[in-house]
């Protein structure tokens, strides 16, 4: 393995491109040593394997993706949880309306979408 992309392919950058492209090299390679070293640690083991580098390649590659997701899941979660709490006060009130009773199933189901979007996604 080579630690410097062939000549040929750096020829159309600019110098401040081709200083810009080693820099985020150098960091992707800091970030990626660290994060194998985490996902061994987490399986206890003694030293790093190229599966731990795979797995933390993915755990890398998918931060930045995912992020959308989590926080639909905890919007989610919100709507979800005030759906839930706006039924049962109706239903322990003994007093339904007809607008908050599909408003709070509304929220309900989109609360629920949303948390099972982010489970698939993660």
């Amino acid at each position: 393995m080579t630690s410097q992309p062939p000549t040929e392919d750096l020829r159309s950058f600019l110098p401040p491109a081709k200083t810009k492209l080693n820099e985020r090299v150098l960091q992707f390679r800091t970030d990626l040593v660290a994060e194998s070293v985490k996902v061994s640690g987490r399986r206890q083991a003694d030293a790093v394997s190229a599966v731990d580098v795979e797995r933390a390649r993915e755990n890398l590659a998918s931060r930045t993706s995912h992020k959308i997701y989590r926080h639909l899941g905890a919007l989610g979660g919100v709507l979800l949880g005030a759906a839930l709490s706006k039924i049962l006060d109706m239903g322990l009130a003994g007093q339904y309306s007809g607008e908050g009773t599909v408003l709070s199933a509304s929220l309900g189901i989109i609360g629920a979408f949303m948390i099972a979007l982010h489970f698939a996604r993660d």
